[in-house]
């Protein structure tokens, strides 16, 4: 490992453009790295220094891909899922209101069809997405549409695609499904 003080490793990680700072006023010099690997790292960090880079990649240096996006929304809508669940699971538990009321007080606001659709489109996309990209990823798992970068790009726009399509049916078909029942009564 490069043996950089714990103060100078503070600063490099807590404020990039402590960069310059810490190697003009840090001790270390190269001749102190005592392996091969520690002479290596200097380097490293002097080059970075000399290219104006900072010392750990960041979003703001990466050219955007569908991969690592899809990727990171994959594992923000499960967060989101799961937090939901949590705090509603515990909601409900703990308030005195449960979800049937909650819901036809919601209704009883009597919101204009193209709010309560944007709602419903936002609440179904993130379930329809997470699960159209979880079988993607078996799929990973198991070695199928790995074989090179441009089947992993067309499964990725095929789940956002489908995702888009199956959202936008599921409130379609809510609506159509609630339009038989007013039509009954």
């Amino acid at each position: 490992m490069l043996a950089i003080p714990h103060s100078v490793a503070m600063r490099l990680a807590c404020r990039p453009s402590a960069i310059s700072r810490a190697f003009s006023t840090t001790s270390f010099k190269s001749d102190e790295a005592k392996t091969p690997i520690q002479k290596f790292g200097w380097e490293y960090l002097l080059k970075q220094r000399e290219r104006a880079r900072p010392i750990s990649p960041h979003l703001s240096i990466y050219q955007p891909q569908l991969t690592w996006m899809v990727s990171g929304a994959h594992r923000i809508t499960g967060c989101i899922m799961a937090g939901t669940l949590i705090f509603g699971g515990i909601g409900f538990a703990v308030l005195p209101v449960d979800f049937t009321t909650f819901v036809e007080t919601i209704r009883g606001w009597d919101l204009p069809c193209a709010v309560t659709a944007v709602f419903k489109y936002i609440i179904a996309f993130p379930i329809v997405f997470h699960t159209l990209n979880g079988l993607r990823f078996l799929g990973f798992d198991t070695a199928r549409g790995v074989d090179n970068i441009s089947q992993i790009y067309k499964s990725g726009w095929l789940v956002l695609g489908l995702s888009a399509v199956i959202s936008l049916a599921i409130v379609i078909v809510s609506y159509s499904n609630k339009n038989k029942k007013a039509i009954k009564q």
